[in-house]
């Protein structure tokens, strides 16, 4: 597969009409915004930056490197243990849920899209709970012959990005003061995938309590917007 076609298809994977259905979490923003905690672009550059020192960082983003290295082994022991390992890392129900919805919208979707037997495997071995999302990410990723670095700097992003377009509905922001805000995001971003790519599967922690609480407390606002 030629370089560009492999940013083709990594820019289709993460981009935000791709309907895994990031649009519809806010992964505790919500929560934030409801309580007036954060109300402006200020507060939630910093929501966003703990949001990428905790859960990409050290969590997520070190398990997409593992799934990917696992997609060229297919050691489907590994992987399965991979997963169990990546939803016990989601602590509330909430988070978990989010993650293996957006897990098993995605798996299906490029079951249907690209033709590999591996990702035809996987949907059938999984079938029944799902995936968590950076596990099949970081599956799909290593399928397609995508740097492992340029995987995780797209999926980094499109958190961030999706987040961000949460911000813009629930503070509310202005898109130009969004898009200054992802723009200000990028060394953030930048140092959470350096992080990320050398930080042992051994190690990975998702400790954030005010991120758990905000989950935990979402499921009983009153008027919801997001499912996360």
């Amino acid at each position: 597969m030629s370089k560009s076609n492999q940013l083709y298809h990594l820019m289709q994977l993460a981009g935000g009409t791709f309907p895994s259905g990031g649009f519809s979490q806010s992964w505790g923003l919500e929560t934030y915004t409801s309580g007036n905690t954060i109300k402006s672009g200020g507060a939630f550059k910093e929501f966003a930056t703990s949001y990428l020192k905790t859960t990409i960082s050290r969590c997520e983003g070190p398990i997409l490197c593992e799934a990917y290295r696992l997609s060229e082994s297919w050691d489907m022991e590994e992987i399965e243990a991979l997963e169990e390992l990546s939803c016990a890392c989601k602590v509330t129900k909430e988070s978990r849920e989010s993650s293996l919805r957006m897990g098993k919208a995605f798996l299906r979707i490029i079951s249907d899209v690209f033709e590999d037997e591996r990702v035809d495997i996987l949907k059938n071995r999984f079938r029944t709970n799902g995936m968590t999302y950076p596990v099949v990410f970081g599956l799909a990723c290593g399928f397609l012959e995508v740097e492992k670095d340029e995987a995780l700097r797209a999926f980094v992003f499109s958190t961030v990005n999706g987040l961000v377009q949460s911000a813009v509905k629930l503070i509310p922001l202005g898109n130009t003061e969004a898009q200054k805000i992802l723009m200000e995001l990028q060394n953030e971003m930048e140092a959470s995938t350096q992080e990320a790519l050398v930080w042992p599967i051994d190690n990975i922690s998702n400790f954030c309590p005010g991120f758990d609480i905000a989950s935990i407390q979402h499921e009983t606002l009153s008027v919801r917007l997001y499912m996360s």
